[in-house]
């Protein structure tokens, strides 16, 4: 009887019996497929029990979310004792994450901690839709320690570019994720520092990640070094939340924005800010965003554009209230408002003095006034009260200037 039970045993593991046991398990937790090129290898020590799964592949062989020519787990074993799962060591040889990962079930059972130390060796990674273009990790090596520092490197693609990327932690010991000194590196061969990532700490608390400080760094295409700081960040991604106490943003000379007691739900589209900015060279920012508009009189027009006030967003609805606003002499302060799905804009502005001479080519006697021709579908209405009207040799107080509704053919 012995004789049979170790001959099935024998005969049980050659013919692969423990990879499609396990290949049904892992499959049945995170509900798709999963292969194996042999049977798993294990090895039991004094501390720790190890496995090693060759050519594991998650999904479908001709697009698999992820594979990996072998990951080996180490646990220790006496945890096992006590219904708990210890991650000592995962150690991914070529790994290959094709993102976003969608769908993937809870593991439940046994409870889960972070593992020890995570090591990846020529890994990677490519996700789709990143501002409309695919990023790719490739060559990715280095460790990720649950206590010391972690580094990791490897190269980038995106857009038509490449070119190396570092990043770099101290990852502390609290019970929660705490982390400090990390750092973020993305640099091509011409730029090594095209884009730098500050974060002195970072910790979570209930389920908010906290970041006192983040500061980012990148070269703005034509306009020179930019700058983003961040105080006292608090992002909730099971709630869908972001707060910021306090931001600024610097691209070279031309925009500088401030904002305060920002508060956001990207799945509701609710939210609110306090802001202060400053717009210079507007035509020359316009054309390097690859925005239009229409050829203006003076060479000095849309140089200087400053505006202090408030945004509320509530789903498809807005509200932008000016407290004070400068559109280069011009003193102006109201509220815009309405929805943008459809585009439906309302104003109500209050303009001290507008100097039309400035944007519009001065009138001629006997000639009527040329005005910019207004498209067909203009989404905005409202009303615009300019105390005092310069034009040429004309002047005119009180104006208001008034646009409405087309009317609905019958």
């Amino acid at each position: 009887m012995l004789i049979l039970v170790v001959s099935a045993a024998v005969l049980f593991w050659f013919v692969g019996g423990p990879r499609y046991v396990l290949e049904g398990v892992l499959a049945a937790r995170l509900q798709r497929p999963v292969h194996l090129a042999a049977n798993p290898e294990w090895h039991w020590g004094k501390q720790e029990l190890r496995f090693t799964l060759p050519g594991l592949r998650v999904g479908p062989a001709a697009h698999p979310q992820f594979s990996a020519s072998r990951l080996m787990v180490a646990l220790d074993w006496r945890f096992l004792l006590h219904g708990q799962v210890q991650l000592q060591q995962i150690v991914l040889d070529t790994p290959v994450l094709n993102g976003p990962w969608k769908g993937a079930a809870n593991a439940g059972g046994a409870a889960l901690s972070l593992p020890g130390k995570v090591i990846i060796r020529d890994g990677t990674l490519c996700w789709p839709g990143v501002a409309g273009h695919t990023l790719s990790l490739t060559v990715v090596n280095g460790q990720v320690l649950a206590k010391g520092p972690s580094q990791l490197a490897g190269g980038w693609h995106w857009r038509g570019k490449g070119g190396r990327w570092h990043f770099a932690a101290e990852m502390g010991s609290a019970p929660a994720l705490f982390a400090r000194n990390i750092s973020l590196q993305v640099g091509t061969t011409l730029d090594p520092t095209l884009l730098q990532v500050a974060i002195p700490t970072l910790q979570s608390a209930a389920k908010d990640m906290v970041l006192p400080t983040l500061r980012v760094r990148w070269q703005a295409r034509g306009q020179g070094p930019a700058q983003l700081r961040l105080q006292a960040l608090r992002l909730n991604m099971a709630q869908s939340q972001l707060a910021v106490q306090e931001g600024a943003l610097t691209v070279g000379d031309d925009l500088a924005l401030q904002v305060q007691t920002v508060g956001l739900n990207w799945k509701t589209l609710r939210g609110h800010l306090a802001y202060q900015i400053a717009i210079r060279r507007l035509p020359q920012l316009a054309t390097r965003w690859g925005l239009s508009l229409p050829k203006l009189t003076g060479p000095n027009a849309l140089q200087r554009l400053t505006s202090t006030g408030t945004v509320q967003l509530d789903n498809s609805h807005f509200q932008w209230a000016v407290t004070q606003g400068e559109l280069d002499d011009s003193a102006w302060t109201g509220k815009i408002f309405g929805t943008w799905n459809p585009l439906a804009i309302h104003v109500n502005l209050h303009v001290a003095q507008l100097n039309l001479g400035r944007y519009l080519p001065a009138l001629q006697q006997g000639k009527a006034a040329q005005l910019p021709a207004v498209p067909q579908q203009w989404p905005v209405t409202g009303e615009i009260h300019v105390a005092k009207l310069l034009w040429g040799k004309i002047s005119a107080r009180d104006l208001v200037i008034r646009s409405v509704a087309p009317k609905a053919r019958p």
